[in-house]
């Protein structure tokens, strides 16, 4: 399988006696891009720079730094391939010239500037790869298989090895698996190197590219703890690409002059020449190097392929060891997500066994956290219970339900079943029932509702109030001047101009009020429109104390509709009484009838008013919203609910440059 080329990681040992320094060095390294190891002085750092595990070392040179040139020669002699970079605050020229000549390959000095820094780094890096020179290993001619050296346990590790399948610990049965292999073949050393863990089944993490040291054998520990294959160099890189055995010998002619140099210096590093892949058959998990026989003799081609499926079958151990702790991480995560609900949760299996009840479940079922006895189906309250024995038994189509329960049943819940089916199965296989409570939601809602009624009436009240109030001024006026002028012609004439009016007035309010609280109407009878408009005109034109014009405009055959004729009468009525109301003056209402859509018809309504603007025609319909001083604000409401009634559309528009209808209504046609 081939893996996406990713910057390669640098091993850097840095040397520093300042903590502070240590972290500023360290922080100018991005950690997926170098590996960085600290040590105090270059003695502590011995054992790693004659390993020459490093691709570079930094040697900080402070204040209190003594003898830093004796160090300098001390880290080249422990590590002469290794390059090295001093970083120093400021010195003498002649120093530097001498530590130059004791073979320092570049001197930083503050302030460090990160991209300088690492770029620096990398320079020397590439100096010293071209500089590598490896001594190819005097390996002894090869001799038949050794003769104590059992093939067949070989095999029977190899079968053996697939018990390890069930093995949920990969990291204590690696290290089990190692001494055990090493005390069948023999080897002086052996590790494992092997990428981490997925970290979660519910997320796609890029495959890691490093392959850290999990188990080992015979390899000193401060090598394992600073040295880590990688995906994209070295071992990692060639048997990530191919899966096959990687030899560093004579007889395959991969002998270390024939390696790059990354590799050599990895086999040199771990004192091996043989890197075998572990795989799950699909992938390279990891890698497994061995070194030498105890003896010096050579492996056998028979006995690598043995050892190349014994890997495999370790490869797969592991997998199932991840994909073990996956599942489990994953049901220990939705455990704790459905224990710390605050509704109830529980799983009910098909032979109506709980499986599962979270401690909410437990309270409302028992009253209780915890009785210390599992929950079963009879400990559950019927009207919960035989629901969820109808979907588990019968195939039922669960819906949500609610129930009372508690003291005096003021509890109220809400359950929803969701069934859990197998392919084609009819029946489930388990249920989740999920238990909310709903007891103070309801109350919330109820005194929502009971809080909007009262702002109602109040609002109903206060409307009625100032509407009948307005009605009765004049007649009021006109009461008080009654025994005195009564036998005035022109008080008599107002009188009943008034009582016209205000009356007009209040019934057409009572009217609204009627209508809005009528039930559905019946159509029953066939109408002109025409003629019901200009019905409905002259039935509201005297309510005003102009003279309103209407013109009618018809541009179809027959505009006949079904409708309640009183009803549909009324509702043109608040239409043109309030086209009438937007010019005062010389109010003039023009009625278009033409064909509508789905063959209805349609009517559009425009007066010679300033219209409406786009926020009065969205709250058009509101009930008891108005912009005049008179009126209760139910006229459009009470009209759009009786359009509605007659399975019509009514519309209110905006004025614009494109459109200078104010209303709009469809209604369906009578079929001839």
């Amino acid at each position: 399988m081939d893996y996406p080329f990713e910057p390669l990681v640098i091993s850097v040992l840095l040397i520093a006696e300042d903590r502070e320094i240590e972290t500023r060095i360290s922080e100018l390294l991005p950690a997926d891009q170098y590996k960085t190891s600290v040590r105090p002085s270059a003695d502590e750092a011995k054992g790693l720079l004659e390993a020459n595990l490093f691709d570079v070392s930094v040697f900080c040179v402070a204040e209190s730094t003594k003898n830093a040139l004796e160090e300098v020669v001390q880290i080249k002699r422990f590590s002469p391939g290794c390059p090295l970079a001093i970083m120093v605050d400021s010195c003498p020229e002649a120093w530097e010239e001498s530590a130059l000549s004791k073979g320092v390959d570049f001197i930083f000095h503050e302030p460090l500037v990160a991209i300088h820094f690492r770029s620096i780094l990398d320079r020397l890096v590439r100096l010293g790869e071209t500089q590598f020179q490896t001594v190819a290993p005097s390996n002894p001619s090869p001799r038949p298989s050794e003769a104590g050296f059992p093939k067949a346990a070989l095999e029977v590790l190899r079968d053996f090895s697939r018990v390890l399948g069930y093995s949920l610990d990969y990291k204590l049965f690696t290290q089990h698996f190692v001494l055990k292999l090493r005390e069948i073949i023999r080897v002086n050393r052996i590790a494992i190197f092997l990428e981490p863990p997925p970290t979660s089944s519910m997320t796609h993490d890029r495959k890691p590219s490093r392959l850290p040291c999990i188990s080992s054998v015979g390899i000193p520990l401060d090598i394992r703890d600073c040295f880590e294959l990688s995906r994209n160099a070295g071992i990692g890189e060639r048997l990530s690409r191919g899966n096959h055995v990687l030899r560093a010998g004579p007889e395959d002619g991969q002998f270390f002059g024939g390696l790059s140099p990354k590799i050599q210096r990895e086999f040199e590093i771990l004192g091996s020449h043989i890197a075998i892949p572990i795989s799950d058959r699909e992938r390279t998990l990891g890698v497994a190097v061995l070194g030498d026989r105890i003896t010096g003799n050579e492996f056998t081609d028979e006995e690598l392929q043995l050892l190349f499926l014994l890997m495999e079958e370790l490869g797969l151990a592991i997998k199932n060891s991840w994909l073990h702790h996956q599942l489990s991480a994953s049901h220990k995560l939705f455990s704790d997500v459905l224990a710390s609900m605050s509704s109830g949760s529980m799983v009910v299996g098909p032979d109506l066994t709980i499986l599962h009840a979270n401690r909410a479940m437990l309270q409302f079922v028992r009253g209780e956290l915890d009785s210390g006895k599992p929950l079963e189906f009879a400990d559950l309250q019927s009207a919960l219970a035989t629901p969820i024995y109808d979907v588990v038994e019968k195939g039922a189509k669960p819906l949500p339900f609610f129930f009372t329960d508690g003291p005096d049943k003021k509890s109220i819940f809400r359950t929803t079943i969701i069934p859990f089916r197998n392919g084609d199965n009819r029946l489930p296989q388990s249920v989740m029932v999920v238990v909310e409570d709903f007891t103070q939601i309801e109350a919330a809602k109820h005194f929502d509702i009971e809080s909007s009624k009262t702002k109602l009436i109040s609002l109903i009240a206060k409307r009625f109030a100032h509407e009948i109030r307005n009605a009765l001024v004049p007649l009021t006026t006109h009461q008080q001047l009654l025994d005195q002028e009564y036998t005035n012609e022109d008080f008599r004439r107002s009188l009943k101009n008034a009582l016209e009016t205000e009356t007009g007035r209040i019934q057409r309010f009572t009217d609204q009020m009627l209508f809005l609280a009528q039930p559905s109407l019946t159509l029953d009878e066939v109408t002109d429109l025409p003629s019901l408009i200009d019905e409905s005109f002259s039935s509201v034109r005297g309510q005003f104390g102009s003279r309103p014009t209407l013109e009618i405009e018809c541009e179809i055959e027959d505009p006949v509709v079904r409708c309640d004729r009183h009803s549909l009468k009324h509702a043109f009525g608040e239409i043109l009484a309030n086209a009438i109301q937007a010019n005062s003056d010389d109010p003039t209402v023009s009625v278009r009838l033409a064909n509508g859509v789905k063959d209805g018809i349609s009517l559009e309504f425009t007066d010679n008013g300033v219209g409406f603007t786009p926020e009065t025609a969205d709250r058009a319909f509101e009930p008891f919203f108005t912009t005049r001083n008179t009126g209760v604000g139910l006229g459009l409401t009470v009209a759009q609910r009786i359009i509605d009634e007659h399975q019509g559309e009514m519309k209110i528009r905006p004025r614009s440059r494109d459109n200078q209808v104010d209303v709009s209504v469809v209604l369906p046609r009578v079929d001839q």
